[in-house]
């Protein structure tokens, strides 16, 4: 309560309230809570039953975490073993891909509304930019080119680019412009019905194809639906509302709904589907760039660990030695390490082997019985056709 309105009669009442045996009590034990509770304790527990301890164990040797994956082999490793199997020649760096310990993706789309030509508007800036700004000073630095033909190539070069992005952006802009239309059209039925609280749903979240797809899906189906059912829920809600009265507002307000929730479903399944054609190809453009650029670098330059406890010299060349001298894990250790990768090793390409034989025999024994059937098959057409 503010100070300004607080009166002498409520604190003398509020002062009653603290003196009453149920409140000593409740307060009592929240002390006696209090007093028993090891706050550091308990956010040190919690912390460790939220971390993804299974995307960040290592496989091989345990003394790490894990920020590397060996996809051909479903193992995933720490930078030390990672130092150890590429040391002794046992992979290759570009055989491993970096493990994110978790995914996080945020939604491509919020849940406000916006002005139809918000997305017009903002993807013609950028298609304005693209094509007078960038071009222009891309242009600029082509004509600073000491060689004619380089320049002369640079500035077609930048021209295409410039123009080809302008028309994405424009084209991405007209799309958002027929979306938010939708988007509309979708909260259109508020303005007219009364009950329209009852047809709400949550917002769908896009981040890739298949989420737009689900969404364009549901778009479709829960514009019939609401279309069909609110001949009967309408007037229902409204009469339990609002009596008769209510009851023929709801009818009055289904009528309509039976064109307009199908129609509007239909139109916004195509700016769902759009949506997450686009969220997916960003997501493409994003995992392409992380690729090439972010990738992580298993050997870090000036940087070498110290073997502690290891009797290794610079002099041994053994595959477990380098391995030694690269990640800075004991001599024993790595060869555990170069013994257990080898022995996955070969179990795949056991199973692989034993797989492939299995596929051939399955051929041959298909070929066999088809061969069979085509041989009885073809006795028993000569054998129909011989005259008794």
């Amino acid at each position: 309560m503010p100070g300004k309105r607080l009166k002498s009669s409520d604190l003398i009442e509020a002062f009653k309230i603290v003196h009453e045996v149920g409140t000593c009590a409740a307060a009592k034990k929240l002390r006696i809570a209090f007093e028993h509770e090891n706050g550091c304790a308990a956010a040190v527990q919690s912390f460790h039953a939220h971390m993804p301890l299974s995307k960040m164990r290592s496989d091989l040797e345990p003394s790490f975490a894990a920020c590397f994956r060996l996809n051909d082999y479903n193992l995933q490793i720490s930078r030390p073993v990672a130092q150890v199997l590429i040391s002794a020649g046992a992979i290759k760096e570009s055989d491993l891909t970096p493990l994110a310990t978790r995914e996080w993706r945020a939604a491509m789309y919020d849940g406000r509304p916006h002005l139809p030509i918000h997305g017009l508007m903002k993807h013609g800036r950028k298609a304005f930019t693209s094509l007078f700004i960038d071009t222009a000073q891309s242009l600029k630095r082509a004509a600073s080119s000491n060689s004619l033909t380089t320049g002369t190539l640079d500035g077609a070069e930048s021209i295409v680019k410039g123009v080809g992005k302008s028309i994405g952006h424009i084209y991405i802009g007209c799309l958002s412009f027929y979306g938010e239309v939708t988007d509309v059209l979708e909260r259109l039925p508020k303005l007219y019905d009364p009950y329209s609280d009852i047809d709400k749903r949550k917002r769908p979240q896009i981040d890739g194809f298949s989420s737009g797809a689900r969404a364009a899906e549901h778009s479709i189906w829960h514009g019939l639906k609401d279309g069909v059912t609110g001949l009967v829920n309408k007037p229902r809600v409204g009469y339990e509302r609002h009596g008769v009265l209510g009851g023929a507002a709801g009818a009055a307000v289904a009528i309509p709904n039976i064109v307009i929730k199908p129609v509007v479903g239909t139109l916004a399944s195509l700016t769902w589907l759009g949506r997450g054609i686009y969220a997916e190809a960003k997501q493409l453009s994003h995992q392409k760039d992380s690729n090439s650029s972010d990738r992580l670098s298993v050997f870090t330059p000036g940087h070498r660990r110290s073997s502690s406890g290891s009797s290794m010299s610079n002099g041994d060349t053994s595959p477990e030695g380098q391995a030694s001298l690269q990640s800075g894990l004991r001599i024993d250790v790595c060869k555990q390490i170069l013994m257990e990768f080898e022995r996955i090793k070969h179990a795949q390409s056991t199973r692989s082997s034993s797989s492939s034989l299995n596929e051939h025999n399955n051929l041959k024994e298909t070929k066999k019985h088809n061969k069979s059937k085509r041989i009885l098959f073809q006795r028993q057409r000569s054998h129909s056709a011989t005259p008794h």
